[in-house]
C-alpha cells in the first residue's frame, strides 16, 4: 500500500464509514505514517489521518502523536470558528443585513463531525449595497480590516479568526454563462427556517458554485484532495435531485469537469476502479497540494494560451478581465486599464514581485514537451 492509498484509506475510515482492518493496521508503520502525515499536511488533512489512525489501536509513535495533535488542533480551530460564525450571523440578522454563509461553513454540517471539515477562514456573502453597513458592523465589533479584492473584503476577529466578507461570487474563473448563473444568487436565495435575513441557496446552485470554485483553483495550479472529499460528501450525505445539478453544470459549461471530479471522488472514497484519465487527474491534484504550485499553474495556462511565448506575453500584459481583480476600480473605470498596467509593473519592480515573475518565466522555460502534452490532454478531458 503506497502513501496515497494509505492516506485515502485513513480518510475513508474517518469520514466515509469504512471499517478498520488488519491489513491497514499492519501498513501503518511509523515510517509509513511519517510519509502520510507529510502528504496529508500539504492538503490540510492531517487531522483526518489522526482520526482514522485513532480507530486502529496503533502502538504509540512520534508520527502517530503528530497526527493526533493535528486532530486536536483542528477541533479547537473549528470550535473557535464556529463560535465566531454564530456571533457574526446573529449580528447580521439583528442588523437586518441579508447574508448567505458559503463553502465550509455549510459543508461541515454534512461531515460526521463538524471539525472534520477544516477551513482557513469563514466565507459569508452580503449584497454589495449593504457592504458598507456590514463592514461598519464588523469594525464596531473589533474586527480588523486585512485587504480587499474585486469580490470580497477580508477581516480578522479580535481572537484571530479570518473572515472573507464576499459581496460577489463572480471571480475570474467564471465563464460568461457561469457569470450569469452566479449573478442570480440572491434571486435564488430563501430565508433559513426561523430567520429573516440568514439566507440559503438551492442545492444545485451550491453544488455549481463548489465546482466552479474547484475549477478556478485547478487552473491556478491545484484544488487539493479536500475539494474532492467535499464532492463525495455532497453526493453521499446530502439529499438532492441530480437533475438540477446537472442542468446548472451544463449551463455553466462545467459538465466534463464536474463528471471527472465526481469520478475521482468515487475512486478515492468509494473504491471505484481507476482509469487512465482519472489517473492523470489524480497525479495533477496530488502534485499541487491545497493551493497548487507555480509549475502546475504555468503548465496548464501555457497550454491554454497556445504556447510559451503567448503565455509570457499574457503575463506581461494582463487582460482587463484579470487586471480588474487586482484593481477593483477598473470595474467602474475601464478606460484606466493602460494606467494600471503600468501600476502593476511598478508593483512588480518595487514591491517584491520581480522574484515571483522571474520564477514564473523560468518555470515556463523548464516545462518539457511531455509535460505540456500531458497538460493538454488533461484540459481536453476536463473541457476547460
Amino acid at each position: 500500500m503506497d502513501t496515497t492509498q494509505l492516506l485515502l484509506a485513513l480518510i475513508r475510515i474517518a469520514v466515509c464509514g469504512e471499517a478498520p482492518n488488519a491489513e491497514l493496521k499492519a501498513a501503518c508503520t511509523p515510517e509509513a505514517l511519517t510519509q502520510v502525515f507529510s502528504l496529508a499536511s500539504r492538503h490540510d488533512l492531517a487531522h483526518l489521518v489522526g482520526q482514522g489512525a485513532s480507530k486502529l489501536s496503533l502502538p504509540d509513535s512520534e508520527p502517530l502523536q503528530l497526527c493526533k495533535k493535528a486532530a486536536m488542533q483542528a477541533f479547537f480551530r473549528f470550535a473557535k470558528q464556529q463560535h465566531t460564525c454564530k456571533a457574526v450571523c446573529q449580528a447580521l440578522e439583528q442588523a437586518e443585513i441579508p447574508f448567505i454563509p458559503l463553502k465550509g461553513s455549510v459543508l461541515r454540517d454534512y461531515y460526521p463531525e463538524g471539525w472534520m471539515r477544516t477551513s482557513c477562514d469563514l466565507d459569508i456573502l452580503v449584497k454589495e449595497q449593504t457592504l458598507a453597513q456590514a463592514r461598519s458592523l464588523l469594525e464596531q465589533g473589533g474586527w480588523s480590516f486585512r485587504d480587499e479584492t474585486s469580490h470580497d473584503v477580508a477581516f480578522v476577529s479580535p481572537d484571530g479568526v479570518h473572515l472573507e466578507l464576499h459581496y460577489s461570487t463572480i471571480e475570474d474563473y467564471v465563464s460568461e454563462k457561469g457569470k450569469k448563473i452566479m449573478e442570480g444568487i440572491w434571486q435564488a436565495a430563501t430565508p433559513l427556517p426561523g430567520k429573516k435575513y440568514h439566507m440559503v441557496i438551492s442545492d444545485a446552485l451550491f453544488y455549481y458554485y463548489h465546482m466552479a470554485h474547484m475549477a478556478k483553483h485547478f487552473i491556478h495550479g491545484g484544488c487539493g484532495i479536500r475539494s474532492f472529499l467535499d464532492v463525495w460528501v455532497m453526493n453521499h450525505r446530502m439529499e438532492f435531485d441530480p437533475d438540477p445539478r446537472k442542468a446548472l453544470l451544463a449551463e455553466g459549461e462545467l459538465t466534463a469537469f464536474g463528471r471527472a471530479s465526481e469520478r475521482l471522488a468515487e475512486i478515492w472514497f468509494s473504491g471505484a476502479p481507476m482509469d487512465e484519465d482519472s489517473q492523470n487527474f489524480q497525479n495533477f491534484v496530488l502534485s499541487g497540494g491545497t493551493y497548487g504550485t507555480v509549475k502546475n499553474r504555468v503548465n496548464l495556462q501555457q497550454e491554454q494560451k497556445g504556447g510559451k511565448l503567448k503565455f509570457a506575453l499574457g503575463r506581461i500584459f494582463l487582460s482587463y478581465d484579470i487586471l480588474k481583480h487586482q484593481f477593483p476600480v477598473l470595474q467602474k473605470h475601464r478606460w484606466l486599464t493602460p494606467l494600471y498596467q503600468v501600476v502593476r509593473w511598478c508593483r512588480l519592480l518595487f514591491c517584491g514581485g520581480v522574484k515571483r515573475s522571474v520564477q514564473e518565466l523560468q518555470t515556463t522555460a523548464g516545462v518539457s514537451q511531455e509535460e505540456q502534452s500531458a497538460a493538454g490532454k488533461l484540459l481536453r478531458y476536463l473541457e476547460l
